[in-house]
């Protein structure tokens, strides 16, 4: 492949009144792979080097959800959306790039919004991969607004849910504020079995902030947990309408390894447990996350 054709290409695709930025690499004739960030989280957090390699063999794209990066931003008490309308947003932008069927990579909130894509559009997808994600987050959830889940999945760590309520809401008006925060709870969710690098989150996380929209509020993660709150919780009503990969950490203290096992269970998965890796995806894991994803995809062409 030429470096012309590996060179990142940018894109906005329009869904309704919403812009969604997105960003292409490698060459559109391969099968897609459309990679979607969990809550608040831009689509460079998917790495340059992680998108360059995949885009060795596939066409990848990154994408801002709404209310986030250089996307669209919504007056969310005006134009309240909860996760179907975000996995809408997956669809819109395969419409957007003509693909008529793509491999969805969903991370946390992503592996939400994979599976109602799984649940509601059958006939568009080659695959699904759901890194750190579970089939029900209802005990992550009220675990954070202090009940419990009638369900046999735990819930976060407590030092994560303490660490979480300390920190309090994000304020992106001030960086240093924003930075220190943002570094904190990433450090939360690194798990306890890996040290948290904090140089390497540093210029990734400055970069984000260099890209959000100026004239939003302040917080812009509460309309993404808001549109969680709006459900669904639990997945256990989708059923596998393709080969689906579950890739987890060891140590995630978000979502504990129970929840990747439940998750595959269900699925007749592929499952993958990597070990040392929390809530996050260090550049330290890039190349076993890769290395697993390729075997999967190998394994489906073969």
């Amino acid at each position: 492949m030429t470096n012309a054709s590996m060179a990142a290409q940018e894109k906005f695709v329009q869904t309704g009144s919403i812009n969604l930025w997105t960003e292409n690499f490698g060459d559109s004739k391969n099968p897609a792979i459309l990679l979607i960030m969990g809550v608040a989280g831009q689509g460079i957090m998917w790495s340059d080097s992680f998108c360059q390699q995949l885009a060795q063999n596939f066409f990848v794209i990154r994408y801002d959800h709404r209310d986030v990066g250089q996307s669209s931003h919504v007056n969310y008490l005006m134009h309240p959306y909860g996760l179907q309308d975000l996995s809408d947003d997956v669809i819109r932008i395969l419409d957007g790039y003509n693909i008529k069927k793509a491999h969805l990579v969903g991370t946390s909130m992503g592996g939400y919004l994979a599976q109602l894509c799984m649940y509601k559009y059958v006939d568009r997808l080659l695959s699904v991969t759901l890194i750190m994600s579970t089939i029900d987050f209802s005990s992550m959830s009220k675990a954070m607004l202090g009940t419990l889940a009638a369900n046999d999945l735990p819930p976060p760590e407590k030092e994560v849910l303490e660490g979480l309520k300390a920190i309090g809401a994000i304020d992106q008006s001030d960086f240093d504020s924003w930075l220190f925060k943002s570094l904190k709870i990433l450090k939360l969710f690194n798990g306890n079995e890996t040290p948290f690098d904090e140089a390497e989150w540093v210029p990734l996380l400055e970069k984000a902030y260099l890209r959000r929209n100026k004239g939003v509020l302040p917080n812009i993660a509460h309309n993404h947990i808001m549109a969680c709150a709006q459900g669904p919780m639990c997945y256990y009503h989708v059923q596998a309408s393709c080969p689906v990969h579950v890739i987890h950490g060891s140590a995630d203290p978000m979502l504990p390894e129970a929840h990747a096992k439940k998750t595959a269970g269900h699925y007749n998965a592929t499952l993958t447990i990597i070990q040392g890796m929390g809530h996050a995806r260090p550049k330290l894991f890039e190349n076993e996350l890769l290395s697993s994803m390729r075997q999967f995809y190998t394994n489906l062409a073969s």
